[in-house]
């Protein structure tokens, strides 16, 4: 049996422009990869697949190339290319070591407009390149090198053809003309497993409105990604000072040929997807290129660099051969590198005693608090295509939020509401409703992360712009508890949100957290505390859908308690569901792009009243343990500092 060739595809050379080496990992299953889920669920959440689709139908009559395999593929678009004019979809190009797949290809004689679709939001012309406007932004650059390879295949797979690169995009300065337009287009999976899209009823020009997509030339920006002057030299890696097609074919060679690029570590590591934190019968590219790289220094048990928070001087200490904690520890100077919070971690980590860390002023800035105390979760959507007329691409969607709010003689209320009904704009009645259960004091109001005060000035800026005295009443409250800067000039409310991880990022530190501040790595930390274990491993008798659980559970293996998140039970039980279409594994939510995925899902028009309502309780479920996590913390800090005075 022949060897089976191995070309740079699209994707491969995309992966190449952040680090060569990453190649010879790509598409190998007994390597880790991170980004095979992350991408993926990306896709879903956005509606990058629904994109691609409705691109198809902005281009009627072309011809869909279905199938997977390169040579029956290529056969097929040769065949099609012979016509005088045609359109294909996922048109298969070859040159030599490359090949591709044009998302739209339209040929007109000898004239080929390429058509690269991306679910990215696009406002101005402006936005690709650098504010004096000379050389192309770095956060566009992955999506124009990727038209611009596309673009040197074609022109030398198909000589003699004038090629008009383009990128089609979401135009968010465009709004849905007709309610209903992401529901058109549903996900399931095929016999291989791959998503497919399909479509529940025929899809006409009425259903789809005025166009959400926009065509945008990007001759210019191929052009000066093809001669090198699209970053300044002064600013380029080794390898982005290397030429564009001399890349193509080194990248290309190493790729044919499975050999692995020659290893350049640096700050670009910290990213990488071939990490294996979790999965022992996987290899880690990252450990590979980091043991060939350090040698013996290299202990992938042992913290680095990389695990320090929100550190910025990577790059410095790895250039003088730094990258271990330990490594950076010996430096004579090394409290010179880091901050206060970084410090402390570093600190703490290589301790043989590790404890946890409250700040003095943790206890004066909870003195400060007032009773009832009010902690709050949204969980919110924002997609590509919108579900409703009247609404923009990517424009913020709240469906969902929870609040406890615990008294001062510790008794605990819980408020929560929902809409996830079909084609049903939410966001006017979500703060209606929160605000009917905030106003009835003026306790101390708690989110975690900026996003609840994004959002609800978010929903404060629709409503100036549909109607400003309608709403008036919901946008004077809702600047009473948030925070905005508007033109430079900031400002916020009597009330302002107080942010739980601002808070655990000054005062607070548990070496278990690592370098993360995330709820879902400090939640964990805290359940070791005795207030809470005294107060989860009974039964609740408090809540809506967690009432009567037990939260804390000791983990035989890890010695450790459970996270509650993995305690949260799943919900379609027994019932009979076509596993093919966009169903959660077991409707068990325990993060926010499954509750978005969720949210997308229960738009659709196909779906039992059973799958619906097991949906909504696994919403519902996830978001008031998202609230009760913030009560948990509050409750470990509050008995821990009571304790110590």
């Amino acid at each position: 049996m022949s060897k089976q060739v191995r070309y740079l595809t699209k994707s491969k050379f995309k992966s190449a422009l952040e680090c060569p080496t990453k190649l010879f990992y790509y598409g190998k299953s007994e390597y880790a990869n991170l980004m095979d889920d992350n991408e993926f669920m990306q896709a879903l959440c956005e509606g990058g697949y629904q994109v691609g689709e409705l691109a198809k139908y902005y281009f009627p009559g072309g011809h869909d190339i279905k199938s997977l395999g390169y040579e029956e593929s290529l056969a097929q678009t040769n065949a099609l290319l012979e016509q005088e004019n045609v359109i294909i979809y996922e048109a298969a190009i070859r040159f030599e070591h490359t090949f591709i797949r044009v998302d739209v290809l339209k040929k007109e004689g000898k004239r080929i407009e390429l058509i690269e679709v991306k679910a990215k939001s696009f406002k101005s012309r402006d936005e690709f390149t650098t504010a004096k406007g000379d050389f192309i932004a770095k956060g566009w650059y992955p999506y124009l090198a990727d038209v611009a390879f596309q673009n040197w295949v074609i022109e030398r797979a198909l000589p003699g053809h004038e090629i008009v690169p383009y990128l089609m995009l979401t135009d968010k300065n465009k709004k849905s003309t007709v309610d209903g337009l992401n529901q058109l287009f549903r996900i399931r999976k095929d016999a291989r497993g791959r998503m497919e899209i399909f479509t529940a009823e025929p899809v006409t020009q009425a259903a789809l409105g005025d166009p959400l997509l926009i065509q945008i030339d990007v001759s210019e920006f191929v052009q000066q990604i093809m001669t090198g002057s699209h970053f300044q030299d002064n600013k380029k890696s080794v390898e982005e000072l290397k030429g564009f097609e001399a890349r193509i074919a080194e990248y290309g060679k190493y790729y044919s040929k499975d050999e692995r690029y020659h290893i350049t570590t640096g700050t670009k590591c910290k990213g990488c997807e071939y990490k294996n934190a979790a999965r022992p019968d996987l290899k880690s590219g990252f450990h590979e290129c980091m043991a060939a790289s350090l040698g013996t220094r290299f202990d992938p048990d042992t913290p680095t660099i990389f695990d320090i928070w929100n550190f910025r001087k990577s790059k410095t200490l790895m250039d003088q051969g730094v990258f271990s904690l330990r490594e950076l520890k010996d430096l004579p100077n090394y409290d010179f590198y880091l901050n206060e919070r970084q410090l402390l971690q570093v600190d703490l980590t290589l301790a043989d005693e590790k404890s946890e860390v409250f700040a003095p002023e943790l206890r004066n800035e909870m003195n400060s608090w007032t009773f009832p105390l009010h902690f709050i979760d949204f969980e919110t959507s924002m997609v590509a295509l919108p579900f409703t007329r009247g609404r923009k691409p990517y424009e913020q969607v709240a469906f969902q939020f929870s609040a406890h709010t615990l008294h001062e003689d510790g008794s605990m209320e819980h408020h929560e509401w929902i809409d996830t009904n079909q084609g049903v704009f939410p966001n006017y009645e979500f703060v209606r409703q929160l605000k009917a259960v905030l106003e009835k004091d003026d306790g101390t109001i708690f989110k975690y992360s900026p996003h609840e005060n994004t959002v609800l000035n978010q929903i404060k800026t629709q409503m100036l712009d549909d109607d400003e005295s309608k709403y008036g009443n919901l946008i004077e409250w809702i600047e009473t508890i948030t925070s905005w800067n508007e033109g430079g000039v900031k400002g916020s409310g009597y009330r302002n949100m107080v942010d739980l991880l601002q808070i655990v990022r000054k005062y607070y530190y548990h070496p278990d957290m690592g370098g993360s501040n995330s709820i879902k790595k400090v939640l964990p930390a805290v359940m070791t505390g005795d207030a809470v274990k005294k107060n989860y491993s009974r039964p609740l008798d408090f809540g809506t859908h967690l009432k009567g659980r037990v939260l804390w559970e000791l983990n035989p293996e890890t010695g450790k308690p459970e996270n509650p998140y993995h305690l949260l039970p799943g919900q379609y039980g027994d019932l009979d569901l076509n596993q093919d279409e966009l169903i959660l594994e077991d409707a068990n939510i325990q993060e926010g792009g499954a509750a978005m995925m969720a949210y997308a899902k229960m738009q659709f028009t196909d779906m039992t009243d059973e799958e619906r309502e097991a949906l909504r309780n696994a919403l519902l479920q996830y978001c008031e343990l998202d609230t009760l996590a913030m009560v948990m913390i509050y409750e470990h800090w509050e008995s821990s500092l009571r304790i110590e005075q």
